[in-house]
């Protein structure tokens, strides 16, 4: 099933790229990151790895966690937004909201590659985590602020 559900993120994750079919096989053949823009329905907002793993925490508890990509050599993550709510995080000095069409380096979810690894994997649903969520967690009341 994992492996069915892991296909499946990668075709959504894909999905508006000029040659979705290449950066599959790439997945398939080895563990090379895969350059995907940013250009559909989601945007990458990035924060710090460490209150992430926070945040992650209380919003799987809470049903609001999309897919999360982590550097341990940045230390850095990437949240996946929906693209029309991503400007509502620009005020958090803690989160940089990366415009439509950024590029981020995506490792096979099973697999990290070059110390990026999903946290919280697409899982092919569309799933993502809304802003206003990750606003509160990164906010002064939120898990984050310490």
């Amino acid at each position: 099933m994992a492996v069915i559900r892991g296909e499946i993120g990668r075709r959504w994750l894909t999905r508006t790229m000029a040659n979705p079919q290449q950066a599959l096989r790439t997945w398939a053949h080895d563990d090379r990151l895969v350059p995907v823009p940013s250009s559909g329905a989601w945007r990458v907002v990035e924060a710090p790895l460490y209150p992430s793993i926070d945040a992650m925490c209380a919003l799987r508890a809470s049903g609001a966690l999309g897919p999360v990509l982590a550097s341990v050599r940045e230390p850095l993550a990437w949240w996946l937004v929906p693209a029309d709510e991503a400007d509502n995080l620009s005020h958090r000095k803690q989160l940089t909201v990366h415009p439509r069409g950024w590029v981020l380096d995506c490792p096979h979810e099973g697999i990290g590659s070059e110390g990026r690894l999903w946290l919280e994997p697409p899982d092919g649903s569309g799933r993502l985590t809304p802003a206003a969520q990750l606003d509160a967690t990164f906010g002064p009341a939120g898990v984050t602020a310490r």
